[in-house]
């Protein structure tokens, strides 16, 4: 799952477990400090607001590819919108065609790490070498497949750990969210209660101008499917009404580089 929480976390845990930057983490690090040309500067702290004039809000996909993205791009398409998905370089490199499907329908495709392991899921946590590793790998495989530049993070949990020194140099903008829509918390099926809390959780906006809503179309997350499900077929099902509630209340959707 891309967050467990409403807003993002830190977390100094430092148990130990499985998750190491690989062999090459100094050569990946080295070759990743310069910006990537096409990217915009990246702020400071972290983006929660989505871009552009007006009323605008932003559709955010975490820890695919995965096999949702073939539903959730259709109903994108049909509304004549485009979203941002946040995607992890090992899924990446065993769905490529995918994330190929993904971007070639509009849609931007950014980093969720390599791995998504949890700052507690890794021997030391979240150093920075550890997070320019992951960092740069995820971005090199998406920007092979895509021919787009990465320019945003968003870290697994929502975990800030040493996020922003890390992204900075690599001329990537670290992105929150400001609406979460619960739904990696769903079944293993599709129910009419499931679907109606996603739309309920998605369209808490409120009085907020520019929101991004965070949402998955996989999971990513290492715990066991029975604590938490890869289904996704609610957030499927609910994607319309959401879509169809912004558009009522007179936002315009918006890719996170501010693209509509």
């Amino acid at each position: 799952m891309g967050a467990s929480a409403s807003a993002p976390r830190t977390d100094v845990s430092r148990s130990s477990a499985s998750g190491k930057p690989s062999s090459s983490s100094a050569s990946a690090s080295a070759s990743g400090t310069a910006a990537q040309g096409s990217c915009p500067q990246p702020p400071a702290a972290f983006v929660d607001t989505a871009p552009g004039a007006g009323r605008t809000v932003a559709l955010t996909f975490d820890d695919g590819p995965a096999p949702a993205d073939l539903e959730i791009v259709p109903i994108l398409n049909r509304y004549g919108i485009h979203a941002t998905f946040f995607e992890t370089g090992r899924h990446a490199l065993e769905d490529s065609a995918v994330t190929r499907y993904v971007a070639g329908a509009g849609n931007l495709v950014e980093d969720h790490s390599w791995d998504h392991l949890y700052p507690r899921e890794v021997q030391g946590g979240w150093t920075v070498p550890y997070l320019t590793d992951q960092l740069v790998r995820t971005r090199a495989e998406l920007s092979g497949l895509t021919g787009q530049p990465v320019c945003f993070v968003r870290p697994p949990g929502g975990f800030t750990d040493h996020v922003l020194t890390a992204a900075g140099p690599l001329g990537m903008t670290a992105v929150s969210w400001s609406v979460d829509g619960f739904d990696w918390k769903q079944p293993g099926v599709v129910t009419a209660a499931a679907t109606a809390t996603i739309v309920a959780n998605a369209t808490t906006a409120g009085a907020l101008d520019h929101p991004i809503v965070l949402l998955h179309s996989g999971k990513a997350s290492h715990e066991a499917d029975t604590l938490v499900s890869p289904f996704r077929g609610n957030t499927v099902a609910a994607l319309p009404q959401i879509i169809t509630w912004y558009l009522d209340h007179g936002y315009t959707f918006v890719r996170l580089d501010g693209t509509t």
